[in-house]
């Protein structure tokens, strides 16, 4: 399967306009869509959709991209072979996330996945309201998500043997892993961690400057916004960052530099810790 991106997520949330002043906050962009929000980080329309919800907040949906329709096929036919349950998007459903076609699905530990190809870019320029120089998106995708799975050996087998993750490194806390995942250059688009229940833990987004990360832990502070780890340096993928509390209670990484792989030569390691400094 040639899944060559983290292209969006979907959160749904019980505080619309919390996030749109956090978002704000952040430096990306923030536009109103019907009830909820779509927040845009580069030239795509956006990358992370927000969405009123009733039934809890946390992770929606998983929007990965492919490179064409015949890669999107060949990937709901292996999905299939596999045993896995795929359903074609809506026509309507495809003009709502500004793609040319997709096909859903679930995960071993039920979070829901959008395969999608054909991004349909709206030329709109990225000016981030608070300065933020820019995002690292492009090939490296929209940055990485975290999720807490029920079924933790059978997630890392569902990504890796079906949608053809490579393993990047593990971390081990506790009685389990945490398995890091890459689909492109980035250190990892995916990181898994056994949990009682599915659950979204963070998403990360990779701003292109020390001073976009510095400026914005600022804003942090002078708007009392809650951070949950301050400025650090991991270990495996040496992203400098903080982890800011979002208005859903789960959190934003905010970084910047992190470490490419080249599939050549990287060999898969474990780490004993995660950050080299800081994080505290």
């Amino acid at each position: 399967m040639d899944i060559r991106s983290l292209g969006y997520v979907g959160i749904d949330v019980a505080d619309v306009d919390g996030w749109r002043e956090y978002a704000e906050l952040l430096g990306t962009m923030v536009l109103t869509e019907g009830d909820g929000l779509r927040i845009k980080i580069d030239e795509w329309p956006f990358r992370v959709v927000v969405q009123p919800s009733e039934r809890g907040e946390g992770l929606a949906f998983t929007g990965w991209e492919l490179p064409d329709a015949a890669a999107l096929e060949t990937a709901t036919d292996e999905l299939v072979a596999a045993g896995f349950t795929t359903e074609a998007a809506s026509g309507d459903l495809c003009a709502e996330r500004r793609v040319r076609g997709m096909t859903r699905t679930t995960d071993p530990g039920g979070f829901q996945l959008e395969l999608f190809h054909g991004p349909v870019h709206d030329h709109e320029l990225f000016m981030s309201p608070t300065g933020v120089s820019g995002f690292r998106t492009g090939p490296q995708g929209m940055g990485h998500i975290v999720l807490g799975t029920p079924d933790l050996a059978g997630s890392v087998r569902y990504y890796t043997d079906v949608l053809g993750f490579r393993v990047s490194d593990y971390w081990k806390p506790a009685d389990d892993d945490v398995v890091f995942m890459r689909c492109n250059q980035r250190h990892h688009s995916l990181a898994l961690v056994a949990a009682s229940e599915p659950a979204l833990y963070h998403f990360m987004l990779e701003a292109l400057t020390l001073d976009d990360v510095g400026y914005a832990l600022d804003r942090h502070y002078d708007t009392d916004t809650p951070i949950s780890m301050g400025l650090g340096k991991h270990t495996n993928d040496q992203m400098v960052s903080f982890y800011s509390h979002s208005p859903s209670g789960f959190e934003v990484e905010f970084g910047c530099g992190g470490l490419l792989v080249d599939d050549a030569t990287w060999t898969v390691t474990e780490i004993t810790k995660p950050s080299f400094w800081g994080h505290r």
